[in-house]
């Protein structure tokens, strides 16, 4: 996925409205930030995402109230994220804080204007082109390596007569 994921970035790197892209390698997988220099659509975006199954689920509304030096400890700027399935429950608890398992994310840039989506995986690459209005093509299947076959044993009683 790493190479691909620098492939999209050089591919995103220049469009009007896009600051930044880069890919970001976490221990519990690499990730997609795409930083924009002006506010996302969230009409838009929300359209479609819902377009591809799934729901924008507002994010960290409580600790992004508290004072600013409290709420950046507590708070990583996560607006939105993309899941999905949630109940009920899991809005309230999206609500507080707690993170439900998404394909992207909505963050603000605690030190700038700029909002940063971030893409968890394919699909959140793929809503993110589609939000763009790009073609979004699918990473090419990776090729399993051949495996070396194992050296075949002669017959007992064969003798190897090379030299």
């Amino acid at each position: 996925m790493s190479s691909e994921l620098e492939r999209r970035a050089t591919e995103l790197r220049f469009l009007d409205g896009i600051e930044k892209v880069e890919h970001v390698r976490f221990s519990t997988g690499d990730q997609f930030w795409v930083r924009f220099n002006r506010p996302i659509d969230t009409n838009k975006l929300h359209d479609v995402v819902r377009k591809h199954g799934y729901e924008l689920v507002p994010f960290g509304g409580l600790p992004s109230k508290l004072p600013k030096r409290l709420s950046e400890v507590l708070w990583d700027g996560v607006t939105h994220i993309v899941v999905k399935d949630i109940t009920g429950f899991g809005r309230f608890t999206s609500s507080l804080g707690l993170e439900p398992d998404g394909i992207a994310k909505i963050a603000l840039d605690l030190h700038s204007p700029c909002q940063i989506f971030i893409a968890m995986n394919e699909n959140g690459v793929e809503i993110l082109y589609d939000y763009l209005g790009l073609k979004y093509v699918p990473p090419l299947p990776i090729k399993p390596l051949n495996q070396i076959q194992a050296p075949t044993q002669s017959p007992p009683g064969a003798t190897n007569r090379s030299g």
